[in-house]
């Protein structure tokens, strides 16, 4: 896992560093890695897209616990909680319904900075395979931006996109990013974002924070990655 330092850029939207997810190739020619690209490419290699479908023990674990989170920060007014869809509200061969559920399994979180600098909320998604993955999270990406608008962000995980929304009646700015990683997608908001002007930078870093851990959990390893 390679960190790299760029300057920061933009009014309130800047990134200070970009990472870069890379696989170490074993085996082989010595002369290529694992994806047939010349040893000498600089291109990073594409982070790993496990098809590892998470039930909600392995969500539950996956969401951030509050010693992953930043120092000082606490839970937010709303409780973690992790939901497994009853089988027969899933949607699959012979129930294609309206009302059916692509996810398996659905985690919750909310947590807080000091101060009174807003809230984020964190929502994750457990699919059957990487396919529904994918569909839902153009799905989310293009409902998202549809009612705000496109930010500019690093990607993150195997997919991710990034979108604002204006002040409202019934709240705040709010700024969104979405990440799949393998079988799951994430959705980070934070809410109130005009309360901290770093509130893009905390965003990434969070949500870097929770692609790791939802890889982590597809690997079959216990989750330890947190935002420092």
């Amino acid at each position: 896992m390679e960190l790299v330092r760029r300057r920061p850029f933009g009014r309130g939207w800047g990134i200070a560093a970009v990472l870069v997810w890379g696989l170490t190739g074993c085996g082989g020619g010595a002369d290529t890695h694992e994806d047939g690209r010349p040893a000498s490419s600089s291109l990073p290699a594409a982070p790993p897209d496990p098809d590892t479908t998470l039930d909600a023990a392995a969500v539950r674990v996956a969401l951030p616990d509050l010693p992953s989170m930043p120092a000082g920060w606490k839970p937010g007014v709303m409780p973690s909680s992790v939901r497994e869809v009853p089988w027969t509200e899933r949607c699959r061969p012979g129930n294609a319904s309206r009302d059916c559920t692509l996810h398996s399994s659905r985690g919750l979180a909310q947590y807080r900075p000091p101060g009174d600098a807003g809230t984020v909320d964190i929502s994750l998604a457990a699919y059957p395979d990487r396919r529904t993955a994918g569909t839902a999270f153009k799905n989310v990406t293009g409902s998202r931006a549809a009612e705000g608008r496109e930010v500019s962000m690093p990607a993150v995980g195997n997919e991710s996109g990034a979108s604002s929304r204006p002040r409202a009646p019934y709240g705040g700015p709010s700024v969104s990013m979405t990440v799949r990683v393998g079988t799951a997608v994430a959705t980070l908001t934070y809410q109130d974002a005009d309360k901290n002007k770093d509130s893009a930078q905390v965003l990434l870093a969070l949500t870097r924070m929770q692609a790791q851990r939802l890889l982590q959990a597809e690997q079959g390893r216990t989750p330890t990655a947190a935002a420092r």
